[in-house]
């Protein structure tokens, strides 16, 4: 069997044309019949139009016969009519569900042809004829093109034979070993795949797993290619930045930055580390000149104002970093404020108390502005771990802030956050249960619940919902993961 990218039409190739043929001719009724020796030589000698023909005339009149479906598949298979080719084999696999002939040609079919239902038959190939590594293979490839890593990383393991030729299993393989944290596992098949295919994104995901294994030197000498001075890729240039500025080697970061925003001036990430260099560095009014040019090329990128906002509060700028706030949640209300760039004006970095202030001064000029609100229960709760007195009224800005605007996230979260805080179970569970109806993948507030029911000594309820917890994680694990895949072909692996 051989595997090929999903959706591309190839001659049957000469292992599965073999072992198909040979399952069938074994069958006694085969070879006391004339009619199906002569579609089987048809086959053998690559006359696909005419074994296709015979096959036809032979099934109007006997239409039971499972393995001259499984001829005629075949012959279908060998015109590039996929489809058709699945509807025969899948007609055999309903007639002989044990035939592995049968099964093997519908799910190869089903597999080029991304349907739904080749995981189900590739599982069948395997429960007739277990361990064959070129199934597998095509497992891992459905994986980890539905952004399943745990399925890719455990079927690409016990298909190591195939993947090992394969860039496309090489790419998926050690993508999906990136996304769950085991980068010193994908160092060697990355490794593989650039001495098979040395390309850019070859380059850079070998970088990316180096550096995630904590082997900068190799991340760059890798890198060093795509990095000279007619470097013109920006994913590559902002990769060495990043590994760069982890070794206190600024200068050569920001170079490398610049020349990633010159070359592509609408890779938002470029702008967005170098406003972080900028904020580590006190640079503030060199990386608000560097936001005013994304901002510029991106308009409509809510995080471009966001950061701009946290480096203007830096030089007292209030109400710039305001306009910049709300117009970052104007053009996406569910930015999370904590999680991305805001989260830096409560770092140590930065002066919380002078934070706080601020805020409580923009909330009482503007009591109906439900970002503002959120902004200062935020504060308001970063402030509470050194002084709980500030527990009760970051509780009722938080209240206030969701009545504002029910639909916000980050705010529902952190009213759930500071209701078990304040070790109010029910009212937690309630505006959780509110969170997950409007969000089921909610892992935030799915985890305060949690929580609160545990309290409650409700332990039926509690070990549903870690359940539920864990199926958002992976959900939502999944809806991440395609980043590191996406230079990857949609579906493949390794030929045999």
């Amino acid at each position: 069997m051989r595997l090929i990218h999903t959706g591309t039409r190839l001659p049957v190739s000469g292992a599965i044309a073999l072992s198909l043929l040979l399952a069938t001719a074994a069958h006694p009724v085969l070879a006391q019949q004339t009619q199906k020796q002569e579609i089987y030589h048809l086959l053998e000698m690559h006359q696909y139009q005419q074994a296709e023909k015979a096959a036809t005339a032979y099934l109007a009149a006997s239409p039971g016969g499972c393995s001259v479906n499984v001829l005629l598949g075949l012959a279908l298979r060998g015109e590039e009519r996929l489809e058709p080719a699945f509807k025969a084999f899948h007609t055999a696999v309903d007639r002989c569900p044990q035939s592995l002939a049968a099964v093997e040609g519908a799910a190869e079919a089903a597999f080029l042809l991304n349907r739904p239902e080749a995981k189900g038959l590739l599982t069948q190939v395997l429960n007739l004829r277990p361990g064959d590594e070129t199934t597998y293979a095509m497992l891992g490839a459905i994986d980890a093109h539905a952004g399943d890593c745990t399925g890719a990383v455990e079927h690409y393991s016990k298909s190591l034979s195939h993947v090992q030729q394969s860039p496309t299993a090489l790419r998926q393989y050690g993508g999906c070993l990136l996304v769950l944290d085991r980068a010193t596992e994908a160092v060697p098949l990355l490794t593989q795949l650039l001495t098979l295919k040395d390309d850019n994104a070859s380059r850079v995901l070998l970088a990316r797993a180096q550096e995630k294994a904590g082997d900068r030197p190799s991340a760059l000498a890798t890198l060093q290619p795509l990095l000279g001075p007619e470097a013109r890729d920006s994913e590559a240039l902002l990769l060495a930045a990043r590994i760069a500025e982890a070794g206190d080697d600024t200068p050569r970061a920001v170079a490398w930055l610049r020349r990633a925003i010159e070359i592509a001036p609408h890779n938002v990430s470029a702008y967005l580390f170098f406003s972080e260099i900028s904020f580590n560095h006190t640079a503030f009014k060199v990386g608000i000149d560097f936001l005013n040019v994304g901002i510029h090329e991106l308009p409509s990128e809510a995080r471009l104002y966001l950061a701009r906002g946290v480096l203007e509060v830096q030089l007292s700028l209030t109400d710039a970093a305001l306009r910049d706030f709300e117009e970052a949640h104007r053009l996406d209300p569910q930015l999370s404020f904590v999680e991305d760039a805001l989260g830096m004006l409560f770092s140590q970095k930065h002066d919380s108390a002078a934070a706080l202030a601020l805020f409580a001064q923009q909330s009482q000029l503007h009591p109906n502005d439900a970002l503002l609100q959120y902004l200062y229960a935020e504060a308001l709760s970063e402030g509470a771990s050194v002084d709980p007195a500030l527990t009760e009224k970051a509780l009722a800005t938080a209240r206030h802030a969701v009545q504002l605007e029910p639909g916000y996230e980050p705010g529902r979260d952190l009213l759930c956050v500071l209701l078990l805080r304040h070790n109010d179970l029910d009212a937690t569970v309630a505006q959780a249960e509110e969170a997950l109806r409007r969000n089921p993948y909610d892992e935030v507030a799915l985890y305060q619940e949690v929580l609160a029911e545990h309290k409650l000594k409700h332990a039926e309820k509690t070990a549903a919902l870690v359940k539920r917890l864990q199926e958002a994680k992976a959900h939502n694990q999944q809806a991440r993961t395609m980043y590191l895949l996406e230079e990857a072909q949609p579906a493949g692996a390794a030929s045999k």
